[in-house]
């Protein structure tokens, strides 16, 4: 789900951590990066959960899979309604 500006956010993200409070650390750094040429792999942080696997199981990665996982991070940001 590529993240773009509007009024509403929905869909999920998949983030390489090694536990859930990082897992979310990431997603949010990634999503408060506003650049145009952010890199996910920079945060670990992938649109598609094949591209996370693929990643977290590349063996020239830096991800140690006894100890990191993917973790999937649901997004639904909207404007409050009453």
């Amino acid at each position: 789900m590529p993240i773009t500006r509007s009024d509403q956010i929905s869909g999920t993200i998949y983030v390489i951590a090694t536990d859930a409070e990082t897992a979310q650390r990431k997603a949010l750094d990634y999503l408060q990066d506003g650049s145009e040429d952010r890199e996910h792999n920079h945060y670990g942080v992938y649109d598609q959960r094949d591209a996370a696997d693929k990643e977290l199981y590349n063996k020239f990665s830096s991800y140690d899979t006894d100890r990191d996982h993917v973790y999937a991070v649901s997004l639904d940001v909207r404007i409050a309604t009453e």
